[in-house]
């Protein structure tokens, strides 16, 4: 039996880090590698015209009109979330845009935009409830500095289902406290 609650507690640190670190990827801000692809994107789209129908068209397997700039951020994506994500949860993180949701949108990029981000302190806690123990539910303090470099605190809530030991399966934000929408003004 101590082998069984050892194990369960390991999958538990495991589960919390997991969660941890998806939280610190997505609310760490300038992410420079993001950064580096978001200016190649905005430029490839500036070239060809962003309403092209073709630019992102998948045809069966075979893409068509997919530039390398955007598999280098699908790359990105796969290499930040991936290892956490269970396939089924992965595969709607662009489509849902759920994964840099919070950093500079690779539409209209715009160099002047200079918020910042940074984790000050993140609190992971796995559900009491006994039909849910696979939940967790989380708070991340963030500290966002606007582009005059006004400095506010905001706590995010949200919750995330480990369907596996380390693989999420669902990850919500249920609160922002208003960061989402002073990302959305800085990016203006």
């Amino acid at each position: 039996m101590e082998k069984i609650s050892e194990d369960n507690g390991s999958t538990e640190l495991n589960n919390q880090q997991t969660v941890r670190t998806v939280l610190e990827s997505e609310f760490t801000v300038p992410n420079e590698e993001y950064m580096l692809i978001v200016r190649k994107i905005d430029k490839k789209m500036t070239e060809i015209g962003s309403s092209t129908a073709e630019a992102n068209e998948v045809n069966g397997i075979e893409e068509s009109g997919v530039s390398d700039e955007w598999r280098a951020y699908e790359d990105l994506v796969k290499k930040t979330y991936g290892p956490f994500f269970m396939d089924y949860a992965f595969e709607t993180i662009i489509p849902r845009a759920i994964a840099f949701r919070y950093h500079y949108g690779y539409l209209g990029f715009d160099e002047n935009v200079r918020y910042q981000m940074k984790v000050n302190d993140i609190q992971v806690t796995q559900s009491e409830n006994e039909s849910s123990p696979k939940n967790y539910d989380f708070t991340a303090q963030v500290d966002y500095t606007n582009n005059a470099g006004v400095v506010t605190q905001h706590e995010i809530k949200g919750m995330a289902i480990l369907s596996e030991p380390g693989k999420i399966g669902k990850f919500e934000i249920r609160n922002d406290a208003g960061l989402g929408e002073k990302v959305s003004v800085d990016r203006q």
